[in-house]
């Protein structure tokens, strides 16, 4: 299979085996180099050494990525990966990915891990590359397998390739994995301010009665911010802020006067250019960011 250049080619390899795994990448990765294409390998480190020797020579022609902790929240994946990739292509016109996908014992976290490669379409949509996501069959559950499928245009086993019959529109498979938010009581009212500077300094005293870590709370300020702007540029002005704690985590909403809007991968799109990334931003740099609308205006909820 020949990839088109100019878009992203979005693809998975299941594999049993080390010798399934190498005998499907190494061929995919040699074939684009022979084409002119950049190469990037993605694996934990004992994965790139596997990978590097059954290369050999071959293996100073490509990038090796160590990713055993990369893979901690799907924002800060996706911009990971992003930086990498948007650095080789300055050097190449197209480029070639295998990325060993990683995920953690905990089943609550699977659905972001799914979402992750949903979202993963839209996001690198602009990007002339071919990446093949790998997944060790041995040991990985059955509702991650069934998210390749759902995720991946087309997966390669160890019989070939096939086009898959589950994939799902990424909108609607991300509509459907995120749950709908549920109002946290006991958050505390803040005014805004006079503007985005006084409603950081008033933001950041209350983030200190709290007891939030300096460098938490340093998260939070920069994407609070972005996400005020935001909602003055866009949305008619910040209506009402309220701050506090969840689940452990430092909480804040940020309600708008605007209508808001509908997209379930805000956030989670690289930027294709010098503005707009506010939400791409304060996607890094929390734990969890919700959209909703309510009574009080369309809310952005940001977690720590």
């Amino acid at each position: 299979m020949r990839h088109r250049a100019g878009e992203l080619r979005h693809n998975a390899l299941v594999y049993a085996s080390q010798d399934e795994y190498l005998g499907h990448a190494l061929p995919f990765l040699r074939q684009g180099i022979e084409a002119g294409e950049g190469a990037i390998v993605a694996h934990t480190r004992p994965g790139l050494a596997m990978v590097r020797e059954a290369l050999g020579p071959d293996a100073e022609r490509m990038r090796f990525v160590d990713v055993s902790s990369a893979y901690t929240r799907p924002a800060r994946t996706l911009a990971a990966y992003h930086e990498v990739m948007a650095e080789e292509l300055r050097a190449t016109p197209t480029l070639r990915v295998v990325a060993d996908v990683q995920f953690g014992p905990d089943p609550v976290e699977w659905d972001l891990w799914t979402g992750y490669e949903a979202v993963f379409n839209r996001s690198f949509a602009h990007l002339p590359a071919w990446v093949l996501c790998s997944y060790n069959a041995k040991g990985t559950p059955d509702p991650i397998i069934e998210g390749v499928w759902q995720t991946h245009p087309e997966v390669v086993t160890g019989d070939g390739w096939h086009a898959s019959d589950h994939f799902e529109d990424p909108d609607q498979l991300l509509r459907r994995l995120t749950p709908d938010p549920v109002p946290i009581p006991g958050l505390r009212s803040m005014p805004f301010g006079r503007d985005v500077e006084e409603f950081r300094e008033r933001l950041a005293r209350e983030l200190a009665a709290d007891g939030v870590a300096e460098a938490r709370m340093l998260d939070m300020l920069l994407a609070a911010t972005e996400v005020a702007t935001n909602a003055i540029q866009h949305g008619g002005g910040v209506k009402a802020v309220r701050v506090g704690s969840a689940e452990g985590r430092s909480v804040c909403e940020i309600v708008d006067r605007g209508e808001g809007f509908d997209d379930p991968a805000a956030g989670f799109l690289a930027p294709r250019r010098a503005t707009g990334t506010g939400l791409w931003v304060a996607r890094r740099l929390t734990w969890q960011i919700d959209f909703f609308r309510s009574p009080a205006g369309f809310t952005t909820r940001l977690s720590l």
